[in-house]
């Protein structure tokens, strides 16, 4: 999302990475296979969705996507965001890479807890869509759109006001629906 809205999507090439196939690994240029992970043209790499969504904001110029004002509060905000994610994310692995009675439930009652956590207090520090998100607003807009892709949307109930909050962003910002897995299934 960061790099359609910046502008700078059609000088990056995206390269699909399957985590399950060595030889598709070997593309990954980062030395923990970490992804995602931008390659400049000189070779350097920028691993970390946050380092990377940086690196473009300030590469197209476009710094009201992190606003110096707010700089501070909107990091912490994407954090939290990428925190959920991840928790998220580890609850998905926890199921995927393990066999069925060497599943932890109390790792998994504890990535659930942190999900909900971080989700109670962004759904307290939700920030109005704009037609231009700031960086907060695109962590957050892809953390929802996780946990709907991997989650069948169990969060909405619970989170009303979140839901409605991506819907809205979701018909605000059009590189929200170009980086929408469900819309390219």
């Amino acid at each position: 999302m960061t790099a359609a809205i910046t502008g700078l999507t059609e000088q990056i090439e995206v390269v699909l990475i399957d985590a399950n196939d060595a030889t598709s690994r070997a593309q990954n240029p980062s030395p923990i296979q970490k992804i995602p992970v931008l390659e400049l043209a000189d070779g350097r790499i920028i691993a970390d969705s946050r380092v990377i969504c940086e690196y473009l904001i300030e590469h197209s110029g476009r710094h009201e996507l992190l606003p110096e004002a707010d700089r501070i509060d909107c990091l912490t905000r994407a954090a939290i965001a990428d925190g959920v994610t991840e928790a998220a994310l580890l609850m998905i692995y926890e199921r995927r890479f393990r066999e069925q009675e060497q599943i932890n439930q109390a790792w998994l009652n504890r990535m659930n807890h942190k999900v909900l956590g971080g989700l109670d207090w962004l759904s307290a520090q939700i920030q109005p869509v704009d037609r231009t998100p700031t960086l907060d607003q695109i962590t957050l807009a892809a953390c929802l759109g996780y946990l709907d892709f991997r989650f069948a949307g169990e969060w909405r109930t619970r989170y009303r006001e979140l839901a409605l909050w991506l819907t809205q962003y979701q018909q605000m910002v059009p590189s929200y629906q170009q980086t929408d897995p469900d819309a390219h299934a």
